[in-house]
């Protein structure tokens, strides 16, 4: 029996710190596990990521972690457009 050869991309795996791992699973299902890879840029609106990611404090700084683990680890960039800007 012949198998299908193996896509390098999608068997990578990330090990994903604790403090990110619920955002992260957030942000691949709202964005769909196929795209979310290597390269992507994701732009939201300031109310869409609280309601993918919920934060205590509502600005977009309180995610500038999430933003710069996304992009040095996963080349991921993640740009939150407040309403205010």
């Amino acid at each position: 029996m012949e198998g299908k050869p193996l896509d390098t991309q999608k068997t990578t795996t990330h090990i994903v710190p604790e403090k990110f791992r619920e955002d992260v699973a957030a942000l691949t299902k709202y964005i769909g596990e196929e795209r979310f890879q290597k390269g992507l840029s994701i732009e939201v609106s300031l109310s869409e990521i609280l309601n993918i990611a919920p934060r205590t404090r509502r600005r977009t700084d309180a995610y500038d972690s999430l933003a710069k683990y996304l992009k040095s680890e996963l080349d991921i960039t993640l740009t939150i457009k407040s309403q205010k800007s």
